[in-house]
Order: structure tokens, then C-alpha cells, then sequence
């Protein structure tokens, strides 16, 4: 998601000796694995350790706690699930399992069948925008960490501190890529559907654009989904004065981009669509 500020740290900064800011899909990876043990031996500690102590404390045991959790002791475990830390911890889960099973092989390639009604279940449609749920999670997370039973004044609540670096970050990446999104349009200027799916797309150079070999850019197409952006290698050399890119049809997004460009282009001619 934040892919300016991994190009700033990784070439103006020496963390890429540390980090893998090249390799930062598998890094991406391994932090989502450590937050799966993490969300484990959370919940696991106080469904087999806190609750079952409040629960069967003697009086005396439970005293001192009373002024955290009310004069009457929780009678069961649903008491702890319907409070504010409970609902807030048990949805955030729900939404990082949905968008960890999203995101594998099978779903995000459309692998799975699915009946039809279920089919918009697969593919990276559904990948990328259960991926964007973190929002709702960090929300809920700020919620999670606020009302806590132990801790009542406001600096012994952290989770915000902890969540505020990397939402300004995220902010500030939005608001770069809107903005350099809606700086300067281009126009189409070639378009050929090759054997082997493979879509080429030509357009105009923006004025001052300047990039080198082995660089992206990222590919919107409204008509398809006005917030869908795909990075794609740059195709063009840097002199010229289009930009190309080839792109490969593998999932939905890319399918449904090949077959609006067939529908436009003219008659086959040497074994290529092109208009």
C-alpha cells in the first residue's frame, strides 16, 4: 500500500541493508504470520488464563479487581465478549481471516469453484478490496485498545501511539497518489491484443516524464473499476516519446481490460489485433 515511501527508504535511506524493501511482498508475508501468532497467544492467554480466573475467584481474590469489572463478578464468558473489548477483538479477527483466505493462490487466480453466485468470491478483485478492510481493523483496533479494563487514564492506553506513525504515513501515500493520479491525463495512442493474451498499451509521455529501464507505473482503467491501480513493467525505451506497457491476462481485472480493448480494435491483420 505504501509503495512511495518503500521507494524513498530503499533508495535515500540505508534500512534496506536490514529491511527487504526489495522482497517486500514476502516481508509483507512473514508480518501477517506474526500477527496470526500474535492475535493467537492473545486470545489464548485470556480464554484459558484471565477469564477463567475471574471467573471462579474466591471473594477475596476478586475484590480488588471490582472497581475494574463492576461490584458483581462476570458470570460467564459472554460477558466478556459483549463488552466493548471483546465484540471490537472478536471482528477484527473475522476481517483478517477473511482477508488472509482471500489472498491465497487459490482464491486471488480464481483456482477455486465456486458456484456462479459465490464466484465474485475469487479473484483479485476480492483479494484487493478484503485487503483494504485493515481500514475497519485499525479502526476497531484504536477501540480495542481504549477501553481497557486495567488501564483508565489516557496515557496508559498506547494503542494509539502505536497506530499513528503508520496511519499518517498510509494518508500521506493516498494523498500523493491522488494527486499525481489526477495531475496530468493521457491519451491512448495504440492498442494490440497479441496471441497468448497478452494486451500491449500504448500512450502518450507526459511532459517532463522521465523514468529508466525496469521501472512501473501503475494502470487504472474506470470503465473497469475506477479504484483498481496495477503496477506494470514499463515496456518503452526512455527515449521514446510514448510509454507501453504488455500486460498479460491472468486474473479478472486483467481479463476484463483485454476483452473491453477487443471489443474496440479493429479486424485481425498479421496474427494481432491493434487499433
Amino acid at each position: 500500500f505504501c509503495r512511495n515511501s518503500i521507494t524513498w527508504l530503499r533508495s535515500r535511506t540505508k534500512l534496506g541493508m536490514a529491511v527487504p524493501f526489495d522482497d517486500n511482498i514476502n516481508f509483507h508475508k512473514v508480518v501477517a504470520v506474526g500477527v496470526a501468532v500474535g492475535v493467537a497467544i492473545h486470545a489464548i492467554c485470556h480464554l484459558t488464563c484471565d477469564f477463567p480466573r475471574l471467573l471462579h475467584a474466591s471473594d477475596e481474590a476478586y475484590a480488588p479487581l471490582a472497581k475494574n469489572f463492576g461490584e458483581r463478578r462476570p458470570p460467564n464468558y459472554w460477558w466478556f465478549v459483549k463488552g466493548k473489548e471483546g465484540w471490537t477483538g472478536l471482528v477484527m479477527v473475522i476481517l483478517m481471516a477473511i482477508a488472509f483466505i482471500l489472498a491465497q493462490p487459490w482464491f486471488r487466480r480464481n483456482k477455486v469453484k465456486l458456484p456462479k453466485a459465490l464466484k465474485r468470491l475469487t479473484g483479485f478483485n476480492a483479494f484487493w478490496y478484503s485487503h483494504h478492510l485493515f481500514v475497519i481493523v485499525y479502526a476497531l483496533l484504536l477501540v480495542h485498545g481504549w477501553f481497557l479494563y486495567l488501564s483508565k487514564k489516557w496515557y496508559q492506553k498506547t494503542t494509539w501511539m502505536y497506530l499513528a506513525v503508520p496511519i499518517i504515513l498510509y494518508a500521506c501515500e493516498r494523498l500523493i497518489r491522488a494527486f499525481r493520479a489526477g495531475y496530468e491525463t493521457v491519451e491512448i495512442l495504440k492498442v494490440a491484443v497479441y496471441p497468448g493474451n497478452v494486451l500491449a498499451l500504448q500512450v502518450t509521455k507526459p511532459q517532463g516524464f522521465k523514468y529508466t529501464s525496469g521501472q512501473y507505473i501503475f494502470v487504472n482503467c474506470a470503465d473497469v473499476s475506477p479504484f483498481e491501480w496495477h503496477p506494470f513493467s514499463l515496456t518503452s525505451a526512455p527515449g521514446d516519446d510514448y510509454i507501453s506497457v504488455h500486460i498479460r491476462t491472468l486474473g479478472d481485472w486483467t481479463s476484463q481490460l483485454r476483452s473491453l480493448f477487443s471489443k474496440l480494435c479493429q479486424p485481425p491483420t498479421n496474427n494481432d489485433q491493434s487499433g
